[in-house]
């Protein structure tokens, strides 16, 4: 019988082969505080109504020190909750690395623009475009591709563009995205409110608006055409209003003390680490 020393030479290669790791030596640098992005992924646009972009998250975020955020699972009812849960996970270092060299491997860190094809390309009008962020190996490069994950006519597409999108397709599949780590509590939230104007629920009952600020002054005037106003919600006011958020769903109404014929509806978004005011994320 043979019996396979493994050397510390033949330990490190099979770390590699079995994990994706980098090689000592080949670490891909990138920020490591737990507020900057590394990676991002978010889809959004498209044939939606505006409200639909305000509440937008991104589908993967990947902080420096690790930290991985996504969206929760969500019972898909409507009306849906008053805000999106969302669920914390963490990589370790060589699992981030790994990650990188995929994405080096996929291209994704090569500066310059990269055709992934438009409108006429894919032969669909109004699809969401996903959005590729990645801070990595001294790089800021943003991947932009419409309708992402459509297929196209056989003819339509050319054979490079076909290329990338499934190079780009094919990274963002396998991230770990997974919803079982932990749900995370927003230290911040992005509230946008105006009058309510939509049809009351049968047999739901107002929801109380628990802070002193007030719905119809507070924050700053949306930018797009529509009656919204968006403040921002930090500290124990956050915590306060997110136990508030869990007896209420995206078409509650929410009234004022003292002022219950005057309804208000609300947009809340929670506000990611390297997230401090209400610019949407879309």
């Amino acid at each position: 019988m043979r019996i396979l020393l493994l050397t510390p030479v033949l330990l490190a290669m099979l770390f590699t082969a079995v994990s994706g790791a980098a090689p000592d030596g080949a670490e891909i640098a990138h920020p490591k505080a737990p507020d900057k992005v590394v990676l991002r992924v978010i889809s959004g646009g498209g044939f939606v109504a505006v409200q639909f972009n305000l509440r937008l998250l991104p589908s993967f975020t990947l902080y420096g020190d690790g930290t991985v955020i996504v969206p929760g699972a969500i019972t898909m009812i409507y009306p849906g909750p008053a805000i999106v849960p969302l669920v914390r996970s963490k990589l370790s270092e060589r699992e981030v690395q790994a990650l990188l060299a995929r994405a080096k491997a996929a291209g994704l860190l090569t500066p310059g623009r990269v055709d992934y094809g438009d409108m006429g390309t894919v032969g669909i009008s109004d699809a969401p475009t996903t959005a590729l962020t990645i801070n990595a190996g001294g790089k800021h490069i943003v991947r932009s591709a419409y309708a992402l994950g459509i297929s196209a006519p056989s003819n339509r597409m050319p054979a490079k563009v076909a290329a990338a999108r499934k190079a780009l397709a094919g990274f963002i599949a396998k991230l770990p995205s997974s919803h079982r780590g932990a749900l995370w509590a927003p230290n911040g939230l992005a509230v946008y409110a105006a009058p309510f104007t939509g049809e009351k629920q049968k047999g739901a009952k107002p929801v109380v608006w628990p802070l002193a600020r007030n719905l119809a002054t507070a924050g700053k005037r949306v930018s797009n055409g529509l009656p919204y106003r968006c403040m921002t919600v930090t500290g124990p006011a956050a915590k306060t209003l997110l136990a508030s958020l869990h007896k209420a769903n995206e078409q509650t109404q929410w009234i004022m003390r003292g002022e219950p014929a005057k309804p208000y509806q609300l947009i809340v978004r929670p506000l990611l680490p390297d997230q401090r005011d209400c610019t949407p994320l879309a």
